[in-house]
């Protein structure tokens, strides 16, 4: 995927992975500007974990993370990321906690929508964020 001319030495999006085995839940904490790239280089990572499976559930935490100048173009690229590897994300829930709903929304919303198994819910707080995501389907 192109993103344009970005140069990129090192990620800008800086994160933590953190892996709850009894509850097959891995915790995602994020830091810095988000850049399509380094969302994508994020999801090979967590797909890469010898320990996710597919419909394995996430729970991000995007609090510390800047989206503010993320492109449509790298939303898009994300898009295509999510459908090229809809059968290693599976099923499993996606809980996204944010300092803004509006703010993320307005990101999100702009162009394709895409249609996975992956239930994905926003949240602005992360103790709701971390009952909803262990509650069972």
């Amino acid at each position: 995927m192109d993103f344009g001319r970005h140069e990129i030495t090192e990620m800008v999006v800086k994160y933590e992975i953190e892996w709850i085995n009894p509850e097959r839940l891995f915790i995602v904490k994020t830091y810095g500007d988000m850049t399509g790239r380094d969302f994508i280089a994020m999801a090979e990572d967590i797909l890469g974990k010898t320990d996710y499976k597919p419909n394995d559930n996430v729970l991000f935490d995007h609090r510390e993370l800047n989206f503010e100048n993320v492109t449509l173009r790298e939303i898009e690229g994300i898009r295509d990321f999510h459908r090229e590897n809809e059968s290693k994300i599976g099923n499993g829930k996606s809980a996204i906690v944010v300092k803004s709903l509006s703010g993320w929304n307005n990101i999100w919303d702009r162009g394709e929508k895409i249609k996975t198994g992956n239930v994905v819910k926003v949240f602005d707080d992360f103790d709701n964020a971390l009952n909803w995501i262990r509650v069972k389907n």
